[in-house]
């Protein structure tokens, strides 16, 4: 038996995944306005766990490859550090890509600058961080640095609420709270969060299911040892599965400050205390707060992971329409891109779709999208092991326990919505081109399918959006 695994875990800021949708330049173009990492303003890309790359540029040429530089040396670069690019080196702006004597200014320039003080003029602020167990990259344009304050938010936001590892946060408290058959309330961001993907797994006839959490961590794909389980344990875990179990009740809905406060409390009362997180909570006089309580049946989890990156965007979004300094942004959190407002010469976005079959960071396509918009890909290439020359990719079909075979080997979606286009990604992979095609315009938004005989299919929106680079696609 053959055993290769191609994941390593982006807590630990390997790059060893592909890379799905980059941001890209100018065609031919090199974009060396870019640095990771602001805090100096001169040079390299400090990830979370003390590794250290330095001068990292990339340019797309004209056979769609896309190549990264490293102190003048061609890389070979995997999604997890190539999603740092998704919004910084290779994005087309006038900031990014200026002559390199201005480049050298700004760089001088940042350098003796308070990012945290207001100035007069745009600029362009960078950051790349780690965040829910992947790379945070941050682009903002604007006369304000928000970068740290995006972390900060998305920090919470794991801890305090999504995350199952976390004691403190409110899906470990619904779980927990599963296991003595008691209800759990819910402030209104998290009942709009099951709400939403209920209703998704609902429409799709459970493609996407977010109780299979238990059944991803028996395959442990993202792991260090995963392995194919027995069907007798796929089959008893399957039992315990399904967004059918899952309860929710509105319990009132009434124009008052406090609802968010008492309904906040009761949940952080019974799970660890923290300051912190209350005094957040305490701040939050948002009027018109929907309450609702959810229950779940018994060894039955709740597991928002499949949207969870769509939900940082989501987040991220709302706190960006409150920065009136901000006039644009992309922030990629994983797989999951946002782009925000508009870039300073008002051109489109340029997103990259990396070739399935390809070289890590090989564009087969590339979509052109303006204004505010969220795009996921999700792909067999992404997460995966190889076990007796067969490949185990990481997108569980709900249906049979087993990895998806629905003929595709990746799917891009593009949506309003961050946690839509992050559940739509997985769910039409599961689905397959036609039957996902139908789900989309049943969720308004569109997809890019790319089937094993690298057929492209693209929805009516995107028809004049997207160009494929690589002649060995077909539409």
């Amino acid at each position: 038996m053959t055993l290769e695994n191609k994941y390593n875990r982006g807590t630990h800021g390997d790059s060893s995944l592909m890379l799905s949708t980059v941001v890209l330049s100018n065609e031919n173009q090199t974009c060396r306005g870019w640095e990771a990492h602001t805090s100096t303003g001169g040079g390299g890309c400090h990830l979370a766990n003390g590794r250290l790359h330095r001068s990292l540029f990339g340019a797309i040429n004209e056979k769609g490859e896309v190549k990264i530089v490293k102190d003048n040396q061609v890389l070979t670069m995997k999604k997890q550090i190539l999603s740092i690019i998704m919004a910084g080196c290779l994005l087309l702006s006038m900031t990014a890509c200026s002559s390199d004597k201005g480049n050298m200014k700004l760089a001088s320039e940042q350098t003796t600058a308070d990012a945290s003080i207001e100035t007069s003029s745009p600029q362009e602020y960078s950051k790349t961080d780690f965040v829910m167990s992947t790379v945070l990259s941050e682009k903002i344009y604007g006369t304000k640095d928000v970068t740290t304050e995006i972390k900060e938010e998305l920090d919470k936001l794991e801890k305090n609420q999504l995350s199952w590892r976390e004691d403190s946060s409110v899906v470990s408290k619904i779980n927990a709270d599963a296991q003595k058959g008691m209800k759990t309330k819910l402030d209104s961001d998290m009942t709009s969060w099951v709400e939403d993907s209920l209703e998704l797994a609902k429409r799709s006839n459970g493609a996407f299911d977010p109780t299979i959490g238990r059944l991803t961590r028996l395959w442990n794909i993202e792991g260090d040892n995963p392995k194919v389980p027995s069907k007798q344990e796929i089959k008893n875990t399957l039992e315990d599965t399904g967004y059918t179990k899952i309860h929710l009740e509105k319990v009132e809905s009434q124009n008052t400050a406090n609802t968010k406060k008492n309904v906040d409390k009761d949940i952080k009362d019974n799970t660890a205390k923290n300051k912190e997180t209350s005094e957040d909570t305490s701040q939050n006089t948002n009027t018109n707060e929907s309450v609702s309580s959810i229950y779940i049946g018994d060894k039955c989890t709740l597991d928002l992971g499949a949207v969870g990156k769509g939900i940082a965007c989501d987040v991220v979004q709302d706190y960006l329409k409150k920065q009136k300094e901000v006039g644009g942004a992309v922030i990629a959190v994983g797989g999951s891109i946002l782009l925000y407002g508009s870039k300073a010469d008002g051109s489109d976005w340029n997103v990259a779709v990396q070739n399935p079959r390809g070289q890590d960071g090989e564009a087969m396509g590339v979509l052109s999208l303006s204004g505010t918009t969220n795009v996921s890909t999700s792909g067999d290439y992404e997460k995966y092991f190889m076990q007796d020359g067969k490949r185990y990719h990481h997108i569980l079909d709900p249906s049979t326990g087993y990895p998806a075979d629905s003929g595709l080997i990746s799917v891009t979606i593009v949506s309003d919505s961050g946690l839509l286009s992050d559940g739509l990604s997985t769910a039409c992979f599961v689905l397959g081109k036609e039957k996902g095609q139908k789900l989309l315009e049943t969720c308004g938004a569109e997809g890019i399918f790319i089937d094993q005989n690298k057929k492209v299919t693209v929805t009516k929106g995107l028809k004049d959006k997207f160009t494929i680079l690589n002649e060995e696609y077909k539409q």
